[in-house]
């Protein structure tokens, strides 16, 4: 006997869904939906990215700053990156302990510079001491304080002229006594086997270089 109805009321296996969904396996079947409230993987710290790239580019200073800022990002594994941030701190530490050296032998080498004392510069009554280069035949004077133990003292200044040119040439020291007030020269009695002195080029004296007497004697008090 046939259904009155037309057919089945409750629909074939497969038949369109009579809610208006489409077909498909019943109670809740089908595709795996994603868990909701899944711990996601932890991110790359861009700070500590910036420590290693700052530490790669000379930036010490800012790759020691950002390096702590890493550190402190990443404990308890809440980013990855520890690593990147040890290492751009301690480059950034290496980096500025460089820079410091650089900054002290350069502020030595100036302090150097500016303590030597030119030939043509020498005054009476400076204090120096000597630093000789026995391949050129040639003394380096540099200023010292005169109640600091020194090397020797300035006695005499004279300009190599056309009358006292072959007289210097011939015996620099010779000269000294011309060169040394009278006044000076009595207080010097007691030096005279420390007298020396020296010029621009002791192997090419030309008109115009300065002849600097200096009584030669480790002191740390002045003579004149």
């Amino acid at each position: 006997m046939s259904n009155p109805y037309g057919g089945n009321p409750y629909g074939n296996p497969g038949d369109q869904n009579p809610y208006g969904g489409p077909p498909g396996p019943p109670y809740g079947g089908g595709a795996p939906q994603p868990a909701y409230g899944a711990p996601q993987p932890a991110k790359t710290d861009g700070v500590s990215i910036a420590a290693l790239v700052s530490s790669l580019v000379c930036c010490a200073p800012v790759a020691v700053v950002l390096g702590f800022m890493g550190l402190s990002r990443t404990k308890n594994g809440q980013r990855k990156g520890r690593g990147l941030a040890i290492t751009g701190l301690v480059l950034g530490i290496l980096g500025v302990i460089v820079w410091v050296l650089a900054a002290i032998g350069v502020a030595g080498g100036l302090s150097f510079l500016s303590s030597i004392v030119e030939p043509g510069e020498a005054k009476v009554g400076q204090c120096v001491n000597l630093d000789n280069d026995n391949d050129t035949n040639s003394v380096l004077m540099r200023e010292a304080d005169c109640t600091s133990e020194h090397d020797a003292e300035i006695v005499g200044v004279a300009e190599v002229n056309s009358d006292n040119i072959d007289q210097i040439k011939d015996q620099m020291t010779g000269f000294c006594p011309q060169v040394i007030d009278p006044d000076d020269l009595a207080k010097l009695a007691d030096f005279t086997d420390d007298l020396n002195a020296v010029i621009e080029d002791p192997n090419d004296v030309n008109v115009g270089d300065h002849l600097v007497c200096y009584i030669e004697s480790k002191r740390s008090a002045p003579i004149l």
